[in-house]
């Protein structure tokens, strides 16, 4: 097993082919100057519609997210196209009266006026080059690389200055090891001997101090200590915390890729049920060190709502995904470069490379004589644009981009035959569903239900609500002569019995007698309301239209969101850095007092909690105490720290 390090932020993850021509780099470069950025995006508009390529596990893929994302819509997950009738309409139209505020329009239906109308959706336009740059940032930020080592293995004018003890062992002596366990190759023509970087089996602690502290360490980090206790209870200073922190994430990306990827790629899923989540955490923006004469500037908050896209499988409660909304990576300097080589200034978000940075995605250029721009908007733009980089370093990247990029990988990810999906009502988390699965959902394999949860209500309350319900559902079953085995199928018959006067869509018919159909947000009560938190109310998203009211019953008493809630309560109790605000002594206000000042080791936390939660932590269901890893069927055996740390 070979030494691997963290993927390098200038090396590329996967290929991503250029969706700019040299001609049409040379066309911008004209036209700049001489157009205004109306005319200039005006020109480009239809580019929203071209699909970006991308290589990833030997495969071609195409990105393009810019169709209707309406289920129950015509037009629905269809591609841009030009219709062969009077005036050659397009089933789209991008509408916007600025440059970063662009909605993509279903056209009424010109083909066929008989047939069922479009449903004149209105979506954001997004930036399919963006997707395709942040699917390839979260492939890297949980990817390794084998340490690479250059050695010269023989002097210089020796006769076998070309072998190596890999290719050429016969060139060779072995002579030992070091006192690193690494192995000695000794040239036997100029003599010269040269140690090699061990294997882990060879030495697991290689250029790493204080190794045996890690379990501690780990035991620590998921125990909601702070650093600076941490670092006391284990006599180390903050630096070696960190170095400590990203050495076991590296531990866990390594026992991932061995015991989560490899053996999700060997496993078929009659059905999976997905849970979905954000959880909304603060990030200090902190200034600089050197960069205390801008105190005070306003330029954000001090503290910066950042988010982060969780996804768990709804029985195992195995967490597959964990993914943070900031990119740690990116600089200015880099958006500035960007948007000098490709006039990003004067194109519409939709057609940017950094669309997914908001308000960053693209750099201030000074107006051209055709900009409408004036020097006043410029200058106050670029003062604005220079104080972030007073911050810390990095950028949001926009909630959208990243559940695109979160729901693409998983399904990649993930071998299913059909797909369920729940989640609160998030409007970027509809996109992304709606977008990555639509070929499934289309063909009536992928399904997605809202779960809504009345949070005003105190535990006690909750609790009381839910004794109250199922009592009053047995009373329910006994006047209508009932007679069940158990509450859940008691509640199904009740809701199946609901269902006969209950619609969640409109049946409309069209003048060629097609049926279809329309949302009317009619949300229904889950018979039995959670204990600690009360009512929920369920809607269905997708056409469901064809089950029996038993069967569509029998769906939506599986709705529930326990299993993402479970993975959020843990990450606030036990990850120090991402803990619920404070309230101050005065109790004028919160404090976030624990928040870090890097997202890059929110990610690595998380990522090291979510190992932890799926492989180590047990919790009793049907009988048995077992880990999310086991009952998904990843796992024979509650691992622990030591086994992920030391490869056992």
């Amino acid at each position: 097993m070979i030494y691997k390090e963290l993927f390098p932020s200038h090396l590329r993850a996967i290929e991503i082919d250029l969706p700019i021509s040299d001609d049409e780099l040379k066309s911008r470069n004209l036209e700049y100057d001489n157009l205004t950025p109306k005319k200039f995006n005006t020109l480009r508009t239809k580019n929203a519609f071209n699909p970006v390529t991308l290589k990833y596990k030997g495969l071609i893929h195409e990105i393009q997210f810019n169709a209707c994302t309406n289920p129950l819509c015509k037009n629905y997950g269809l591609p841009q196209e030009r219709f062969e009738i009077k005036s050659k309409p397009y089933r789209y139209k991008i509408s916007g009266s600025s440059r970063d505020a662009n909605f993509m329009i279903c056209n009424p239906e010109r083909v066929d006026p008989t047939s069922p109308p479009t449903n004149n959706c209105s979506t954001i336009a997004i930036s399919n080059w963006s997707v395709a740059e942040e699917i390839e940032r979260l492939i890297r930020i949980n990817s390794l690389l084998p340490v690479a080592k250059e050695y010269d293995f023989h002097k210089p004018a020796c006769p076998n200055e070309h072998h190596t003890p890999k290719s050429n062992s016969e060139s060779f002596y072995k002579r030992g090891k070091n006192s690193a366990n690494s192995q000695r190759y000794q040239c036997k023509s100029c003599k010269k001997i040269t140690s090699v970087l061990p294997s882990k089996k060879e030495n697991l602690k290689f250029n790493q101090k204080r190794n045996e502290i890690l379990p501690t360490f780990a035991k620590l980090l998921v125990n909601k200590v702070p650093i600076n206790r941490a670092c006391e209870i284990l006599e180390i200073a903050k630096g070696t915390y960190y170095q400590k922190l990203e050495w076991l994430y590296r531990c866990c990306l390594e026992f991932l890729e061995t015991h989560e990827t490899k053996k999700l790629a060997k496993t078929e899923f009659p059905e999976m049920w997905i849970t979905t989540d954000k959880l909304h955490y603060v990030l200090n923006n902190v200034l600089k060190k050197g960069r205390g004469k801008n105190k005070g500037t306003a330029i954000e908050d001090k503290q910066l709502p950042t988010y982060i896209v969780a996804s768990a499988d709804k029985d195992s409660r195995y967490v597959f995904r964990s993914d943070l909304c900031f990119d740690w990576d990116i600089s200015l300097e880099d958006v500035i470069s960007n948007t000098l080589t490709y006039k990003e200034d004067h194109l519409a978000g939709y057609l940017r490379r950094y669309e997914r940075f908001g308000r960053y995605g693209t750099a201030p250029i000074e107006p051209t004589l055709n900009d409408t721009q004036t020097r006043e908007e410029y200058l106050k733009e670029l003062e604005q644009f220079n104080l972030r980089s007073n911050f810390v370093d990095g950028l949001h990247v926009g909630q959208t981009y990243t559940s695109i990029a979160h729901f693409w990988l998983l399904k990649q990810m993930i071998n299913a035959k059909k797909w369920r999906f729940i989640s609160d009502e998030d409007d970027s988390l509809k996109k992304s569903i709606f977008s990555v699965f639509k070929e499934e959902i289309k063909n009536k394999n992928g399904h997605y239900f809202l779960c809504l949860t009345d949070k005003s209500l105190t535990r006690k309350q909750a609790k009381d609500l839910h004794l109250q319900s199922i009592s009053e559902l047995k009373h329910w079953a006994k006047a209508n002569g009932y007679i069940y085995r158990n509450l859940e199928e008691l509640a199904v018959w009740y809701l199946e019995e609901e269902l006969k006067h209950h619609q969640f869509q409109e049946r409309n018919v069209a003048p060629n007698s097609e049926i279809y159909y329309k949302q009317l947000r009619n949300r229904i009560d889950h018979p039995i309301p959670s204990k600690d938190r009360g009512n929920r109310k369920l809607d269905v998203l997708t056409d469901l239209n064809h089950l029996t009211e038993y069967q569509l019953a029998t769906a939506l008493i599986q709705v529930d969101d326990n299993a993402i809630n479970a993975f959020f309560q843990t990450v606030r109790r036990r990850l120090s850095i991402l803990e619920r605000p404070l309230v101050t002594a005065r109790g004028d206000g919160k404090s976030y007092i624990y928040a870090n000042f890097n997202p890059k080791y929110s990610q690595m936390a998380i990522t090291i909690l979510r190992t932890y939660y799926n492989f180590c932590l047990t919790f009793k269901s049907n009988g048995k105490d077992e880990t999310p890893a086991q009952r998904l069927g990843l796992a024979t055996k509650v691992y622990s720290w030591e086994d992920i740390i030391y490869k056992r």
